[in-house]
């Protein structure tokens, strides 16, 4: 099937868990005004600074693994998604529908209705009533209202595959970012440039959570294997992790962002963090063994 159609939402029950159960992890500094969250691919989660634990699938038996995280606009729950296109709701979320809810298999399942490709991951709409979730053929899928404007099925393909999904701040645009380096907008998402080919492959990327003060230009980072991060528009601070310190078998999986836009993390797939401008060193799993590999992150 086509994967760059609106889909319709079906009404569909939170899933219920038994929080004594979950695998968790929280570290950090109770005082600190940052937080953040890991989640390895068993969809376990870290907590470390200020966040909270507020659920995790990493005692249950899941279709397919976990590949992303994205919190609530006030930090008070996250979703998390899977590559067969499962969400999880966590928190203060509400759930707004799966594509295994609307009868749809994972892909390579060979059964019909199967998507076209997996998951690769997902971002809230603009006021948390939603949203979205990116194959990585580039196929867009909106839940709840978040408001679909284009997918790379529909424009004939885009040139790598999608890696990650960026929202526009409006809540009328979206940017697909693909493995060799392109970022393609769509709805009213200005293109604001992109990193292109590099000598390790694009791995993920995040856009600005607000509109700079007095400024129209939003902006957003793309993270490589190798931990370059190229920022755009006006997300201002770029950053490197030090040589050496991930790539190959341990690669950059995660960039994720501090409330103010002034600084980010990079998680690497062992757990560990790397902060940059204002963000804080708040812990991280390095040197911990981990059920899956980390492979996202979101913090504030």
């Amino acid at each position: 099937m086509r994967t760059g159609l609106v889909v319709a939402v079906l009404t569909c029950s939170i899933l219920l868990v038994d929080v004594s159960a979950l695998t968790s992890q929280s570290v950090g500094a109770a005082t600190s005004p940052h937080g953040y969250w890991l989640v390895g691919s068993d969809g376990g989660i870290f907590t470390f600074g200020t966040a909270q634990f507020y659920g995790s699938t990493g005692s249950l038996h899941l279709q397919r693994p976990v590949v992303g995280i994205v919190a609530t606009a006030d930090d008070g729950g996250y979703w998390l998604d899977a590559s067969d296109g499962g969400v999880f709701s966590f928190g203060d979320t509400r759930f707004y529908g799966s594509l295994p809810g609307l009868g749809i298999h994972p892909a390579g399942s060979g059964l019909p209705n199967s998507l076209d490709a997996p998951i690769v991951g997902m971002v809230p709409s603009f006021d948390d009533g939603g949203y979205f979730m990116v194959g990585s053929d580039g196929g867009v899928f909106a839940f709840g209202d978040a408001t679909f404007e284009g997918s790379c099925p529909g424009i004939g393909g885009c040139s790598g595959s999608a890696v990650a999904v960026m929202p526009y701040q409006t809540g009328r645009g979206y940017w697909l970012v693909t493995a060799n380096g392109n970022v393609y907008a769509f709805g009213d998402a200005p293109h604001l440039g992109s990193p292109g080919p590099q000598s390790s492959p694009i791995t993920s990327g995040v856009s600005m959570r607000v509109f700079p003060p007095g400024n129209t230009v939003y902006g957003y980072w793309i993270l490589d294997a190798n931990g370059q991060v190229f920022n755009y528009g006006s997300a201002l601070t770029p950053g490197q992790v030090p040589a050496g310190q991930v790539g190959g078998a341990n690669p950059a999986t995660a960039i994720f962002t501090t409330s103010d836009d002034a600084g980010f993390w990079v998680a690497d797939a062992e757990g560990k963090v790397f902060p940059f401008g204002d963000a804080s060193d708040e812990g991280d799993m390095s040197g911990q063994d981990l059920n899956g590999s980390i492979i996202a992150g979101t913090g504030f």
